[in-house]
C-alpha cells in the first residue's frame, strides 16, 4: 500500500504543495502539485535526503563582539542539525577572523566547513 507525503516546495516563490506516493520500499512512484519541473526534482530530493545549511552563532574572545555568526559553507543533512548546534556551543573564537574564514573544517565529518560570515575585530 502506498502512502502519501507533502512537501511544501521552495524553489520559486509559488510555494507548491507537492504530494509523493511512496510505495512500499521507500519509492517514490508518483509525484504530483508541481507547477514547474523544479518543484518535482526538489520534492522528491527532500523526501529522499533533507539538508540544510546551518546558521548560528559562537562565542568570541578578545572582542568586543560577544557573538560571531557562522554557517556551514555546504548543506548538512537535516537529522545532523541539532548535532551541529550542541557542538558549536562549545566553541570560541579568537579575532581577528574576516568573513569566510574558515572556523572549523570537515564539520561532523561531513565535509562542510564551519565559516564565519562577518568580520571580528581585536578591542
Amino acid at each position: 500500500m502506498a502512502k502519501e507525503v507533502n512537501v511544501t516546495c521552495v524553489g520559486c516563490p509559488l510555494a507548491c504543495t507537492v504530494k509523493l506516493s511512496i510505495d512500499e520500499n521507500d519509492e517514490v512512484i508518483e509525484v504530483a502539485g508541481n507547477r514547474c519541473k523544479q518543484g518535482k526534482e526538489y520534492a522528491i530530493e527532500e523526501y529522499k535526503n533533507p539538508v540544510r545549511v546551518l546558521t548560528a552563532t559562537v562565542l568570541t574572545e578578545g572582542s568586543e563582539q560577544p557573538l560571531l555568526p557562522v554557517r556551514t559553507d555546504t548543506p548538512l543533512p537535516r537529522a545532523r542539525l541539532q548535532e551541529g548546534m550542541s557542538q558549536l556551543a562549545g566553541v570560541k573564537v579568537k579575532p581577528p577572523v574576516k568573513s569566510h574564514d574558515v572556523i572549523i573544517s570537515n564539520f561532523l565529518d561531513t565535509g562542510a566547513n564551519i565559516v564565519a560570515t562577518t568580520d571580528l575585530l581585536s578591542r
